[in-house]
């Protein structure tokens, strides 16, 4: 086995590992958020949804990962489909991390809601978190993309991840100024 084959293994693992992190990560949350639901259901709802439907994205990323692993160890199958394997597991954890990201989003903005009302620090908590995500998913693409032209913009997946995000500020900052979105 090459030292290539090695890393690609070991990186499947990290993966593997990590999405087996969120999944409990998911469900804990989920666990003491019901144990203790705000006053009014501000977010709670919408926030289990995307919790929830995290939940088999992460999943999803096990398994695809433990397929292209397995596939990697019998050899019987080319690269390029095990590779197929490894970029789905990707995706489904990046689409994952992004319901994740939104699901704390309109959560902390509905106990805040429910708790100091409509108060620029409401306002304040998703905006915060989410430029926060931002800033770093645009440091780790700099980074990824390094020495590529406008690499760390033109990263396909985490802009839609990113505008995925977008929408749910945009929706929260409507919401907060109670300007309706359906008439």
């Amino acid at each position: 086995m090459s030292n290539e084959e090695q890393k690609q293994k070991i990186n499947v693992r990290d993966w593997i590992t990590l999405s087996t992190v969120m999944i409990g990560a998911v469900l804990t949350i989920l666990a003491l958020i019901w144990q203790m639901p705000p006053p009014t259901t501000h977010g709670i709802v919408i926030s289990t949804f995307l919790l929830m439907i995290s939940f088999i994205f992460f999943v999803n990323s096990v398994s695809a990962n433990s397929k292209a692993q397995f596939e990697a160890n019998q050899g019987r199958i080319p690269k390029d489909r095990i590779k197929r394997f490894v970029t789905f597991a990707e995706y489904s954890f990046g689409l994952g991390f992004t319901l994740v990201i939104t699901g704390f989003t309109i959560l902390g903005y509905g106990y805040l809601l429910d708790y100091v009302g409509r108060e620029l620090i409401t306002l304040f908590l998703p905006v915060t978190f989410l430029v926060a995500t931002w800033v770093l998913i645009f440091i780790y693409n700099f980074i990824n993309y390094m020495g590529k032209p406008l690499g760390a913009i033109r990263s396909l997946k985490r802009n839609l991840w990113i505008i995925l995000e977008l929408i749910c500020l945009i929706i929260i900052i409507f919401d907060f100024f109670e300007i309706l979105l359906i008439p």
